[in-house]
Order: C-alpha cells, then sequence, then structure tokens
C-alpha cells in the first residue's frame, strides 16, 4: 500500500477505485501511520477517484478527498463502466 501511494505521488497512477467504505478508510489510516496522509491527498487531486457506491464515497469525502465517478448501480460492474466512460469524456483528467 506504501508503494502505490508512492506511485501515486510520483504520477504513476491515474485512476484509483475503491469498492468498500473500508477500503477508503484502511488506505488513509495507513498513509496516516506512515506520515503520508497530506501527501497522499494532494497526488489524489490529479488522479480520477472512482467510488462502488454512495456509502464507499462518503468513506472517501470523509478524508478530503473529492470522487469523481460514482455509479446509478452499486456494483463493480457498472462503476467499472462509469470509469470509461468517464475517462472517455475527459480526456485530459
Amino acid at each position: 500500500v506504501v508503494k502505490m501511494i508512492e506511485d501515486m505521488v510520483a504520477g504513476k497512477i491515474h485512476a484509483i477505485t475503491f469498492t468498500s467504505p473500508p477500503s477508503a478508510r484502511n488506505l488513509f489510516a495507513i498513509a496516516k501511520k506512515h506520515k503520508m496522509n497530506d501527501v497522499l491527498k494532494k497526488a489524489m487531486q490529479n488522479v480520477v477517484v472512482a467510488a462502488v457506491g454512495l456509502p464507499t464515497a462518503t468513506a472517501i469525502n470523509e478524508n478530503e478527498v473529492k470522487v469523481d465517478v460514482v455509479p446509478d448501480v452499486y456494483k463493480m460492474g457498472p462503476m467499472m463502466k462509469a470509469l470509461s466512460d468517464y475517462v472517455k469524456a475527459n480526456p485530459t483528467r
């Protein structure tokens, strides 16, 4: 997870998906433990953030990170389709 945060900070990751509230909370807890919370939040401003549903988006927003994609149907397939559609509509993101 720390390597993933480092890669995000380095601009090597362009999108991230979250499939549950605990997955979001755990990422930020690990970042905080390693004193990377602020750099993670800053890096995520340049990453497309997708959440599988509103509860997951809420957990991400609790950490002051904007969610770009939430599908209408809270399932993995629709999230990936919504992410794909978002990227196509926003090619410079």
